[in-house]
């Protein structure tokens, strides 16, 4: 090793101050990266710099940050297999005198075009492991001391540290702003009841809290075993209807339970759409279930437009997002299974009110606390009030049956119909009101009622109905018993009668006992007379008779109408 004078190693210790000075001044991994490769070369003399660190799989370096060279130069392709930067990133320093001959440089003639002659690759470890290479180019032939050598990679490890430090800042940042986007959603998603809304707040909300390209949401149909794409959003319509997923590894770990991450979605194959991904611009995507009480409905997929390993901040938000909108979702569909539901009520509640409203009997539907829940217009009317007025208060202050309290409570406690009669006073005159009230048990099998359903009739004509057949019944009566008394009495009439004017003829020679004859022939004529009236009583009339009793008035109710 060659030793270094007082004064250079004064130099590197100053200069190295400086550089994790500034790299350690902020926590923006690109500022980072911009730094080093700006102030690192003049350390050296060097004229350019390069930082590679490997993607998230670990396969590929990818420029992250560049000083000094054109954008030919850096488009020149892979380095992955370069013999330098392989052994650099074994955690050996490279240096190379001469990059237009080395057969460790594997662009030669690309570097000998940019005026590249030197070139030292010092390996950047990032927790113990080598994750890139910081690479210094000199335009001059030059051989790298010992002393330069060590100062890059302790650089290159000082640069590890800042990346490691700024990853793991950016990390925290990002969890705390996914603590603050999840607390969002979950707020967004509960007062959500519609399911167009809870997809819409899910797809729109996640791209910017998680820098993705797009995001897709899948549900379930268990009877068909299809996941149904019901919400999207940064993709196109191309992308969207390239074809089912159902049969890709990434849904099958996804239906599972399992979050499944690709970085390169272009190429793996567990990606079924490689070709459209990358017609699509798509990187790296993660697929995460959709779950409701542990069982997956559906299937959320993320997609990002760079190359990404997904963190583990990165998958535990993304999952407990799916968690909530799982649960917003089933509540979202339940919701509108429910809300067809009343619509349907509402309308079989309308159908029916309009044919109660038709019934001419008041018709009236109670809770089992005896408070009205349904009236029909007939009811409204003869109770002379509003519907408002009515629903909700108890039956028993406001049916026109008067106190029916006792008869409807039976109805509960009995489980089964009643009809009882209420006669009420009406302008002077009884109105008879018959009243039917029955249980309905809205369950097939249920034991009690869940509702009551009565009608009240207005049953006074067909009383008075009742009473005039009943009248007519007694008239019949009395005639057919006046037509029996008549025709016993006729005939013993008849006869006596006979039989006294006879008398009289015979004694009428003599000149005797005639008054006292003519006298019983009279009477038995009026006897005679009054036969033939009652014969022909047809209607029932009534006089005043001694001690205030009403008897038959037999020449009135005899007299034929015309």
């Amino acid at each position: 090793m060659q030793p270094i004078d007082t004064a250079t190693a004064t130099h590197y210790l100053k200069v190295f101050r400086e550089v994790t000075r500034l790299i350690t001044s902020t926590l923006d991994i690109n500022e980072v990266l911009s730094i080093i490769s700006r102030k690192v070369p003049d350390v050296i003399d060097a004229d350019a710099a390069t930082i590679r660190l490997l993607d998230p799989e670990e396969k590929r370096l990818i420029l992250l940050a560049a000083h000094g060279l054109s954008e030919a130069y850096l488009n020149r392709g892979p380095l992955d297999m370069e013999a330098s930067v392989v052994e650099a990133l074994g955690g050996t320093p490279v240096a190379v005198t001469d990059a237009t001959t080395d057969e460790r440089i594997s662009y030669s003639e690309e570097a000998k075009k940019e005026g590249i002659r030197s070139i030292l690759v010092a390996p950047i470890p990032i927790k113990g492991n080598v994750q890139g290479v910081l690479r210094l180019l000199s335009r001059k032939p030059r051989t790298f001391s010992d002393a330069e050598i060590d100062f890059v990679t302790s650089i290159a490890e000082q640069c590890g540290i800042a990346i490691e430090n700024a990853r793991t800042y950016e990390g925290q940042l990002r969890q705390l702003q996914y603590f603050k986007t999840l607390h969002q959603i979950g707020q967004t998603l509960n007062s959500a009841v519609d399911l167009e809304d809870v997809l819409k707040v899910i797809v729109d909300k996640l791209p910017p809290a998680m820098d993705l390209k797009g995001c897709t949401l899948r549900l379930l149909d268990p009877s068909k075993g299809h996941l149904e794409l019901l919400a999207a959003s940064g993709l196109s319509r191309a992308y969207l209807e390239r074809g089912s997923i159902d049969d890709e590894l990434s849904t099958h770990h996804a239906l599972q339970g399992q979050p499944m991450a690709i970085t390169d979605a272009t190429k793996d194959v567990r990606n079924r759409y490689r070709q459209e991904a990358q017609m699509e611009g798509i990187a790296s995507l993660l697929a995460v279930p959709l779950v409701y009480q542990k069982q997956t409905i559906g299937v959320l997929r993320l997609l990002t437009a760079a190359p990404r390993r997904f963190s583990e901040a990165d998958i535990n938000f993304a999952m407990a997002v799916a968690e909530q909108a799982g649960t917003a979702i089933h509540n979202a569909i339940g919701f509108g299974k429910i809300h067809d539901l009343v619509a349907e009520l509402q309308q079989q509640e309308a159908f029916l009110q309009q044919v109660i409203d038709h019934l001419h009997a008041d018709i009236f539907v109670l809770d089992t606390a005896y408070r009205f829940v349904m009236v029909n217009r007939v009811f409204l009317e003869n109770h002379g009030q509003e519907g408002s007025e009515i629903l909700g208060k108890s039956c028993f202050s406001v049916l026109r049956a008067g106190s029916a309290e006792a008869p409807i409570r039976q109805v509960v406690k009995q489980n089964r119909p009643v009809v009882f009669t209420r006669h009420e006073k009406t302008n002077g005159e009884t109105v008879h009101l018959e009243v039917t009230v029955s249980p309905v048990m809205l369950e097939e099998n249920g034991e009690q009622a869940d509702l009551l359903i009565g009608a009240i009739r207005d049953v006074t004509d067909h009383v008075r109905l009742q009473d005039a057949q009943r009248s007519r019944e007694r008239l019949r009566g009395v005639l057919e018993m006046a037509g029996a008394a008549a025709h016993e009495l006729n005939t013993p009439v008849f006869v006596a009668l006979g039989a006294a004017k006879l008398l009289a003829a015979e004694l009428e020679a003599v000149g005797t006992h005639q008054e006292g004859l003519q006298s019983m022939i009279r009477n038995l004529e009026a006897v005679s007379e009054l036969t033939r009236k009652m014969t022909r009583i047809t209607r029932y009339e009534s006089k005043d008779y001694v001690g205030g009793r009403l008897i038959v008035d037999i020449d009135k109710a005899c007299e034929r109408e015309w």
